[in-house]
């Protein structure tokens, strides 16, 4: 605990200015004696003094005179944070927390934080990659500013940060591919390999469709090892196929051509709505969407 404060500092400068400690105290709008008692305690604690009168003057001793460039470096600096937390005229925060949902294309997240990072050279940025209903415990625990996901809790303004498209892909030799075309009734009685909620409050039943028998999974690339390895069938991102090459996996020919799409939405914790990062991701994120 710091045993000087800042306000007995603003007066050891002030007396400095002022000449004295009546006048100290009159641009204070203080008593000469408080103004006394409070250098007298900061002499103390420093253990030296650090004036001397000479006649109605107050003077700095050699010791006080060490002092005072680094007094006023810190109420200088204190004054313009005090300022800014106010004014909100520069950005305070020196950490972005943001949770994304798996399904949230990488390219799209990637440079947006790039972006984010070469505007905000000396911010700090945990990235926290989530299933399901993860996203939205990290926002109500306060653990980060921002979250992206299918499912928002209650509380938060969301908005569209963008929709992705799923198809279902098996191993070329999987009993389903083929010319001929599937109901959705028969993938289900096939194993899916799924992902995992990685919620710790609860469990999402979100993503496999009903199916009989499940395969579940951490993430993405071990669903996709799964088809893989003829473990089973998956839903899986159009974005996130399109970087695989690998003939032995296949898209299901379903009826009517049947593709899932999630809508995916961001949200700000309320109190960081008017941070100048949180815009700017925001704005980074989803400009994509606003062009298409």
């Amino acid at each position: 605990m710091h045993r000087i404060s800042l306000e007995q500092w603003r007066m050891f400068i002030a007396v400095v200015d002022n000449g004295g400690f009546a006048q100290a105290g009159d641009a204070l709008y203080k008593t000469q004696s408080t103004i006394s008692h409070s250098i007298k305690k900061l002499e103390q604690t420093v253990g030296k003094p650090l004036f001397e009168v000479v006649g109605r003057k107050a003077v700095l001793t050699p010791y006080g005179e060490s002092l005072l460039a680094a007094a006023r470096t810190l109420v200088s600096h204190a004054d313009a944070l005090e300022h800014d937390a106010i004014s909100q005229h520069s950005e305070i925060r020196s950490t972005f927390n943001l949770a994304v949902d798996i399904l949230f294309p990488a390219s799209q997240l990637w440079r947006a934080l790039s972006r984010l990072a070469a505007d905000f050279p000396d911010l700090n940025i945990q990235l926290h990659e989530t299933a399901l209903s993860r996203c939205g415990e990290l926002l109500d625990d306060g653990t980060v500013d921002v979250g992206i996901a299918s499912s928002i809790p209650k509380g938060y303004v969301s908005q569209l940060a963008t929709t992705v498209d799923l198809c279902a892909v098996a191993h070329r030799d999987h009993r389903m591919v083929g010319d001929k075309k599937h109901s959705l009734q028969e993938l289900e009685q096939h194993r899916q390999l799924v992902v995992r909620d990685a919620g710790l409050r609860g469990n999402v039943n979100s993503g496999w469709l009903g199916a009989v028998s499940r395969l579940t999974v951490s993430n993405l690339e071990q669903s996709w090892q799964g088809v893989q390895h003829k473990a089973g069938f998956a839903w899986l991102p159009i974005w996130f196929l399109e970087h695989k090459n690998d003939a032995d996996v296949v898209q299901l020919n379903l009826d009517n051509g049947h593709m899932r799409t999630v809508a995916l939405q961001l949200a700000v914790r309320p109190e960081l709505a008017s941070s100048k990062v949180v815009k700017a991701f925001t704005s980074y994120v989803t400009e994509e969407l606003k062009d298409e």
